[in-house]
């Protein structure tokens, strides 16, 4: 089975250290920790601090992923931007935080960064867009690279790479050394279809999973169970990926009931 975990932006209304030891006790196996201006803000966190979690998640037995998709951790006023497609010297804000949760991966005990592409900017194009991010990818590759990391490119609804069929183009102008963070819930947003077809032929590929239900054409973060999502499906999909694939539970909008819901969770999935 893979490595079961949960989203930092799932606990918002907990301390990070407090969430980690107390994952580490239910059972779960891993964390994803998405840096935001409540946990690990990129602004204020230092290499000690980074050390500390790395070696507190790695004694409770959790093994550390990091996401990037902070709301308003680089615009307060624009969500999720600037992002890599822009048309002008703001992408590199977006470059510079891949660059550092890169090299964040070392302190926290973490192999894997987990990011998307953004939504066309106004004024550009489809194709210039994407020219772009095939372009500020390549540094950000070769520097992973270098550092022992993967990058794992997530599908995300309303984004220039929305489905699986973008990023199986993309993947095919870059190279093996970019994976995939594959969001369950978004396959039924973009309505692609059964998991095991669309996603089985590129499952080597799949290097993180995040676990969330969604209903058809909406993208929203639920409890498994509460949407449309076949879990037995997403089960059996998830015994098919090597044992040391983190797959934690991204609900961001439902921190008031993470105490709840948390040991609820394993407990069902592991049923």
């Amino acid at each position: 089975m893979v490595r079961l975990g949960y989203n930092s932006n799932g606990f918002t209304s907990h301390r990070l250290e407090e969430a980690i030891e107390w994952l580490g006790h239910m059972g779960y196996r891993s964390i994803a920790i998405t840096p935001d201006v409540g946990h690990l803000d990129p602004l204020f966190t230092g290499p000690d601090a980074l050390q500390v979690y790395g070696q507190l998640a790695q004694a409770v037995g959790l093994s550390v992923v990091i996401e990037t998709g902070a709301r308003f951790l680089l615009d307060p006023r624009r969500k999720h931007r600037p992002n890599l497609l822009e048309p002008d010297a703001s992408a590199e804000a977006r470059v510079d935080f891949l660059r550092q949760m890169i090299e964040w991966c070392d302190p926290l005990g973490a192999r894997l960064v987990s990011f998307w592409s953004g939504a066309i900017p106004e004024g550009s194009t489809a194709e210039e867009a994407e020219a772009r991010l095939l372009n500020r990818l390549i540094p950000l590759l070769d520097l992973a690279e270098e550092r022992g990391v993967r990058l794992a490119l997530e599908p995300e609804p309303g984004h220039l790479i929305a489905t699986v069929a973008d990023w199986v183009r993309v993947r095919g102008r870059l190279g093996e050394r970019l994976g995939m963070s594959l969001d369950v819930g978004h396959l039924m947003v973009e309505d692609e279809g059964p998991l095991e077809s669309v996603v089985g032929p590129h499952r080597n590929a799949v290097w993180n999973v995040q676990l969330d239900d969604m209903r058809r054409g909406v993208h929203e973060h639920l409890v498994p169970g509460e949407g449309e999502v076949d879990w037995h499906a997403v089960r059996t999909f998830l015994a098919t990926l090597p044992e040391d694939t983190p797959a934690c539970f991204e609900l961001s909008r439902d921190s008031h009931r993470f105490h709840e819901l948390a040991p609820r969770l394993i407990s069902e999935f592991e049923a």
